[in-house]
């Protein structure tokens, strides 16, 4: 009956089979899936406020939006990110801690960060007095007097006592840029000899320059390491002149202008001496320096080392007290000559012209605001203890140059023969 029926609707054309085909089958969307970042290392470890760290990883994306980073729970500016990379500002107050990153919701840890407080003193490079080539730690230094740092993060450093001009690069390897035994010899690296190099510049193009102290010249060494006499030669005397005609006695402080003339503490000579890049020596003023700096507006600072004072020669000419007495040895913080010093040796300016001094025979590094307002950084009874501000210790610091990039100052600290590094605001 049934087989009946379903014929008779067939053949009214009521009936339609099912077709042969199955339906198309619809699922759910699957949800994304979420990958979570990880956080595997990063460099550097240690450093003040506002160092650039580099955080490596994955799975970072490229949405600066959704990421946040964290040093010790204190939130960073982020400057870049990629899918692997992030770079980072360490924030101010950030303290030690470990590195934290947050992708929306999820939250990953990874090494700790070393913070580094204002006024605080590190053992950059040397040990025990002598002489070796090698890492930070390994190497030997004999009585550092003079320190610069280049464009490229390189420090050169007048290894007094050695007679050589030593380089330390960013990655921390000490080797010989040019010197050896004690001599007068114009020559490339190793070949050329030097006299107790005391002080060091550098100019625009790389080029260091030297107060070889018993050579009684100024020495140039090229980005190469070749070695030329600039002025001077190897005769104490008191002579302007061009070259080898020229005469210096003892010149242990130089600075470069903008324009490569050099600015010499000719010491014996009590005079300061102008020597331009083609090697043509005059006297600049008539008064006993010992170290130089020099700002962009091209005032040019002095420390009078047996006087215990800072002062300034405008782009003129015109002579100005910074700050210490005239004559008076002393310790005293103040502002201008209601502060003292005790034979302030080395000087080096930042851009918003402020003067960091070695205080040497206060065993100190002292700072000098614009206004002449005269604080102690760091440095205490002579020792070689690292620390921060008073905790720390030096011996008799000499030379000094700047790393401002980097919040900090890097100090030849004579009788320590080593490089300290002091981290500043």
């Amino acid at each position: 009956m049934k087989m009946k029926f379903m014929a008779l609707c067939l053949m009214a054309g009521l009936f339609v089979l099912p077709s042969c085909k199955k339906d198309k089958e619809t699922t759910p969307t699957d949800p994304p899936v979420v990958v979570n970042p990880t956080l595997r290392a990063i460099s550097p470890a240690a450093g003040p406020k506002n160092t650039l760290v580099t955080i490596s990883g994955t799975n970072f994306g490229t949405n600066s939006s959704v990421l946040k980073v964290y040093f010790n729970n204190v939130q960073a500016s982020i400057q870049s990110v990629n899918d692997t990379l992030i770079t980072a500002l360490v924030p101010v107050n950030a303290g030690t801690g470990t590195v934290k990153l947050e992708k929306n919701s999820t939250s990953v840890n990874g090494p700790a960060f070393e913070y580094y407080v204002t006024n605080r003193v590190l053992t950059y490079a040397g040990s025990s007095q002598g002489f070796a080539d090698g890492n930070l730690a390994a190497a030997r230094f004999n009585i550092v007097s003079g320190v610069v740092k280049d464009a490229s993060g390189n420090l050169f450093v007048c290894d007094r006592d050695n007679h050589r001009i030593r380089k330390i690069t960013p990655q921390g390897v000490v080797s010989t840029f040019a010197g050896g035994t004690m001599g007068f010899a114009d020559g490339t690296g190793s070949a050329a000899r030097f006299n107790q190099p005391y002080s060091i510049t550098i100019d625009g193009a790389g080029n260091l320059y030297v107060g070889d102290r018993i050579n009684h010249s100024i020495r140039k060494i090229t980005t190469a390491g070749v070695v030329t006499t600039l002025a001077g030669n190897g005769t104490a005397g008191d002579a302007t002149g061009t070259g080898s005609a020229a005469r210096f006695n003892e010149p242990i402080g130089i600075v470069s202008d903008q324009a490569g003339t050099l600015y010499v503490a000719d010491y014996i000579n009590a005079k300061i001496r102008k020597v331009t890049p083609a090697g043509v020596v005059t006297t600049y003023q008539n008064i006993l320096a010992f170290g130089l700096a020099m700002d962009a507006a091209g005032n040019l600072y002095g420390t009078g080392y047996y006087n215990h004072f800072v002062y300034k020669y405008s782009p003129t000419g015109a002579y100005s007290v910074v700050a210490g007495q005239n004559g008076a040895a002393g310790n005293l913080d103040g502002t201008g000559t209601g502060a003292q010093f005790n034979f302030p040796s080395g000087i080096t300016v930042d851009a918003n012209g402020n003067l960091y001094v070695c205080d040497a025979m206060n065993h100190r590094i002292r700072k000098i605001t614009a206004a002449g307002v005269v604080t102690t950084l760091a440095g205490n009874d002579p020792g070689v203890m690292d620390g921060i501000g008073s905790g720390a210790s030096f011996d008799t610091p000499l030379g000094i140059c700047s790393d401002f990039a980097n919040n900090a100052v890097f100090i030849a600290d004579f009788n320590n023969s080593r490089i300290r590094k002091l981290i500043i605001d």
